[in-house]
Parts: structure tokens; C-alpha cells; sequence
């Protein structure tokens, strides 16, 4: 979402209704130096305010989001969330729309982003990708979107910024995946803080790891 377009778009609303942004900002319950903030392109209103703007300028939400060009699924989703409307299904079959909602984010309560979530969790999101939402979600949600997450793709260093949000669970998941050999043995590096050495041991033992693995442990 482009807020600097958005800011255009609400200027120009603004001055084709002959009203002062002291004027909108009343209406708005807001201070007139927020409304030209968001005109500068330098904020965006809370989600509970864009319905109230769209019903001052007689304009669809998904127009006001879209800055007037034709809606796309981010404001799809700030429509559904503003009304307080469950997202449609259908959001979640295009593929991008894991891009969108990194872009939005920032904008989205911790609790849409685990309605959100619970979507993106039945298909296999690139786990580059929920290293990009994890400081908006709760730890909760970051996990569902991992364990359903397309693990080949992990390295070390995602897995390093990803580790701290996980359980048990996947922790363990992950170490299972490195002694089929379906990731690689420098993830034991990271994952050595939070699984048993014992177990490190025996897989050497077993020669289901190589010796170098303890080295670097």
C-alpha cells in the first residue's frame, strides 16, 4: 500500500468538498495535524477511521485505500477488517496475497493478523516470508504459519531470527528434517541451544550426522 498516493488521494477529496483539514479533523475526532500528516503521506489513519472518511467523502473504502484506482487485495482485507467482516476465502487463494499482507501489517492488529493466519496456514508460505510478519504477529501465529511453511528453504540465518518465537515442537520438527537429510547440517549450529547434545551425540554415533557437526557445536 502506497500511504504517500493515500495522502494524495485524501488531499484531493478534502479540497474538492471545500473543507479545511481543521474541518475533517473535527468530523474525525482527530487533530488537524493528524489529517496533515496522513495527507503528507507521513501516517496512515487507524483502521476504525477509514470508514468514517469514506462516509464523509461519499467514496467506497476500497477507493479511499486504492487512492482511486481500481481495489486490489490489501484493500480487500482493510475493508473486511474496518467493517468488522470475517475475510473472504477467496483472499487467500491467490497466491501474492502473502505480499499484501506484509505491506498492511504494520496497519493490522495482532489479532486480524492471527484471523489472517489461520488462512495463509493451509497453504505453503515461503518462510522467508513469515520472517517479515513476525514482529507484527504473536508468537502464536508465527509457529501455525511455520509448521505449515516450506522448510526446504530454511537457512541458518532465517532460522536464527525465526528461532526464538518457536516451541518445542518445531524445534524438533526441524532437527528431524536435518537427520532425514531434507536440510542441512548448520542448522544443528542454532538449533545446539535448544536440543539435548545427547541426542547430537548419538545421531554422530549412529552416523546419521558427521563428525564435523559436533565440531561446530
Amino acid at each position: 500500500m502506497n500511504i504517500v498516493k493515500f495522502g494524495a488521494y485524501l488531499s484531493k477529496l478534502r479540497k474538492e468538498h471545500d473543507m479545511p483539514q481543521s474541518q475533517l479533523a473535527e468530523r474525525l475526532n482527530v487533530t488537524r495535524q493528524a489529517v496533515s500528516r496522513w495527507e503528507r503521506g507521513e501516517g496512515f489513519p487507524d483502521i476504525s477511521i477509514l470508514c468514517e472518511i469514506a462516509n464523509v467523502f461519499g467514496v467506497s473504502i476500497d477507493m479511499l485505500v486504492n487512492a482511486g484506482e481500481v481495489s486490489g487485495n490489501e484493500a480487500a482485507i482493510l475493508t473486511s477488517v474496518s467493517k468488522n467482516q470475517a475475510l473472504a476465502k477467496e483472499l487467500f487463494e491467490d497466491k501474492t496475497v502473502i505480499e499484501d499482507v506484509i505491506n498492511i501489517a504494520p496497519y493490522l492488529k495482532v489479532s486480524t493478523l492471527s484471523e489472517i493466519a489461520g488462512q495463509l496456514s493451509k497453504h505453503n508460505i515461503n518462510i522467508g516470508k513469515i520472517i517479515a510478519l513476525s514482529e507484527f504477529m504473536s508468537d502464536e501465529s508465527i509457529v501455525k504459519l511455520f509448521e505449515n511453511s516450506d522448510l526446504e528453504t530454511l537457512d541458518d540465518a532465517l532460522l536464527e531470527r525465526l528461532i526464538p518465537f518457536l516451541g518445542p515442537e518445531s524445534i524438533y520438527a526441524i532437527f528431524e528434517k536435518v537427520l532425514k537429510g531434507e536440510n542441512s547440517e548448520r542448522l544443528i549450529k542454532v538449533l545446539r541451544p535448544y536440543i539435548s547434545y545427547s541426542l547430537i551425540e548419538t545421531a554422530v554415533m549412529q552416523g546419521v550426522l558427521s563428525y564435523s557437526v559436533l565440531e561446530r557445536t
